[in-house]
C-alpha cells in the first residue's frame, strides 16, 4: 500500500512538473513567434521607407532639373529682352 501511495505522489509530482514545463515551452514558442512577426513588420517598414526615400530623391531631382531649365530659359529670355530696346525682336 505504501508503494502505491508513493507511486501516486511521484506520478502527481511528475505530471505537475511536466505541465509547468510544457507551459513554459508554450510561452517560449509564443514569444518566438511574436518576435518573428515583429521582425517581419520591421523589415517591411524598412523596405517601404527605403522605397519612399528613393522615390522622393527621384522626384526632388526631377523638380530640380525642371526648375533649372525654367530658370535658364527665363535668364535667356531676360538677356535677349535686355539687348533689344522695349523687348522687341529686330525685324529685317
Amino acid at each position: 500500500m505504501l508503494r502505491f501511495i508513493a507511486g501516486f505522489i511521484v506520478g502527481a509530482l511528475a505530471a505537475t512538473w511536466y505541465q509547468q514545463n510544457q507551459a513554459e515551452l508554450d510561452v517560449d514558442r509564443r514569444f518566438a513567434e511574436m518576435q518573428d512577426r515583429a521582425n517581419a513588420v520591421l523589415n517591411e517598414s524598412r523596405r517601404i521607407l527605403e522605397e519612399t526615400r528613393r522615390e522622393l530623391a527621384s522626384a526632388l531631382e526631377a523638380g530640380r532639373v525642371s526648375i533649372q531649365s525654367k530658370a535658364e530659359r527665363l535668364r535667356q529670355s531676360a538677356e535677349t529682352g535686355e539687348s533689344q530696346p522695349g523687348g522687341e525682336t529686330p525685324q529685317s
